[in-house]
């Protein structure tokens, strides 16, 4: 019986690390051409674990199959080196400037949300005065919200047209100019950019809200849900993510000022849209962050989908995870010197 148990476990161990070799590859494929196999970058956080799992099985057995895992973990850690960080704070003292920017998708602040557990307007304001972020971007902003910003002088919040209650908003402590926004096809998606300016300096900061998956934040909702509707849905998601990703990065080319790009991505690290955003840029949690990271309340599963990025020649100092949240997203907030 033990045998077999084993033989199972074995064949089982296999498939999870030929999975997990398969996702190397990801980053460097497009959706639209790969939508299928995008979709396994959903699920790499989740073949570490099993990986891991079936490492420890082996290695309590003191059996050889041990190195099937380990030898796929070794590699990926060093591969994707993004699932989990050990950083210090650097010396903001040793900088002539520096920018704190703080990025929270806040899910309308519970707005439709028939039992909310927790009071939005009290939360947010303790993260507010907490973590005291010089700009703050905010996505699925709400309208009629009773959250007061009052401590942000300028303000972009842009609404795809007037009827619209949900849109997305920047709040600044320093002047705001060469505001913008450019909506994606059908949706209610875009992307917000504003020109900050400290001082002598200017930096531009995008807040960027990329195409929804449409589905819950629950397990049951996937086991309950038809496979091949939810395939089709979440690899459309994924192919609208690269056009919208593509037409980020040719906004961007457009200045030659440093930028900081921050938002709710809605994919994971180990994504192709998250690969071409890092190109030439910094993810702040890997340079300051520590632990797992996750942004994104999926039951126990941990999610890292919002991310705060800078260019080359911004100094990442700092970056955290706020423990406290009223949303399905936690607020992320970093510290970039010049």
């Amino acid at each position: 019986m033990r045998k077999l148990i084993n033989t199972m476990i074995y064949w089982g161990n296999l498939l999870a690390a030929f999975l997990l070799l398969i996702s190397f590859i990801l980053p460097y494929l497009s959706p639209k051409r790969f939508p299928t196999l995008s979709l396994l970058s959903l699920v790499v956080s989740l073949l570490i674990i099993a990986n891991i799992i079936f490492a420890a099985y082996w290695l309590f057995q003191f059996r050889r199959r041990f190195f099937i895992s380990f030898i796929v973990l070794f590699v990926s850690y060093f591969h994707f080196n993004v699932f989990y960080e050990m950083s210090s704070e650097g010396d903001a003292s040793s900088y002539k400037n520096t920018l704190n920017v703080l990025s929270y998708n806040v899910r309308l602040f519970n707005a439709y949300e028939k039992n909310p557990d927790s009071d939005a307007s009290k939360i947010i304001s303790e993260i507010l005065k907490d973590e005291n972020p010089e700009v703050v971007c905010i996505q699925e902003y709400y309208k009629p919200n009773t959250i007061k910003f009052t401590d942000y002088p300028y303000q972009y919040i842009h609404f795809k047209n007037k009827k619209a209650k949900l849109g997305h908003a920047i709040f600044s402590k320093y002047p705001l100019i060469n505001t913008g926004a450019f909506n994606f096809e059908n949706t209610y998606n875009n992307t917000l950019y504003a020109d900050v300016v400290k001082g002598r300096d200017t930096l531009r900061v995008y807040s960027v809200h990329l195409e929804s998956l449409g589905i819950l934040p629950r397990v049951s909702f996937l086991q309950e849900s038809d496979n091949e509707k939810l395939r089709k849905r979440i690899s459309s998601a994924f192919e609208k993510q690269q056009d919208q990703i593509e037409a980020i990065l040719k906004h961007k080319q457009k200045t030659t000022k440093p930028v900081i790009i921050c938002g709710d991505f809605n994919n994971t690290p180990f994504s192709y849209s998250y690969k071409k955003i890092e190109d030439n840029m910094q993810d702040a949690f890997r340079e300051r962050g520590n632990g797992l990271g996750t942004t994104f309340k999926f039951e126990k599963f941990p999610m890292r989908i919002d991310y705060i990025f800078a260019s080359e020649s911004l100094n990442i100092l700092s970056f955290d995870t706020m423990e406290k949240t009223f949303s399905d997203h936690y607020a992320i907030r970093a510290t970039v010197g010049w």
